[in-house]
């Protein structure tokens, strides 16, 4: 299952004129079910609204590109409430008692469904290089706040 820096960089495609609409800048992840909801693509100037792909528009969903039906797909909103991918990293991740088990460095997501499946954690750099880094299963109760991820 790829990670969520593995997506992000890849382009997206419209299939009536088979260009490239952007590269996935940012993800969009809903900490209430565990989807991913939208990418964000790259691309225009500083003063251009952000360009966004429903999760729902995908047609064809990686592991090396995305398609969209039409250039129709892609709107100008961010839809409110959900987690931005870039804002994931480095929170600290915490067991219910307190622990803390390490950082998030990264989300774990199967495709094609954008369900997250699991967070990647980092234990610090010795361990990492030593050990790897960590898949955390996302079962059981999940709290998302701004400074730490908590899980039973």
């Amino acid at each position: 299952m790829p990670k969520g820096r593995e997506l992000v960089g890849l382009p997206v495609i419209s299939q009536d004129r088979g260009e490239e609409l952007g590269r996935v800048q940012d993800l969009l992840y809903d900490e209430k079910t565990g989807i991913l909801k939208a990418l964000v693509l790259a691309g225009g100037n500083w003063l251009r609204q952000p360009r966004v792909v429903s999760f729902e528009e995908l047609q064809a969903r990686g592991p090396k590109t995305f398609t969209v039906a039409s250039t129709e797909a892609v709107g100008h909103e961010l839809p409110a409430g959900f987690r931005r991918w870039q804002e994931i990293k480095g929170l600290r991740l915490l067991s219910r008692d307190g622990q803390e088990v390490g950082l998030v460095e990264d989300l774990v997501v199967d495709l094609p469904s954008g369900q997250v499946k699991a967070l990647e954690i980092s234990t610090g750099l010795v361990n990492d290089l030593l050990e790897g880094r960590q898949e955390i299963p996302l079962t059981g109760e999940v709290k998302w706040g701004t400074d730490a991820v908590i899980m039973s």
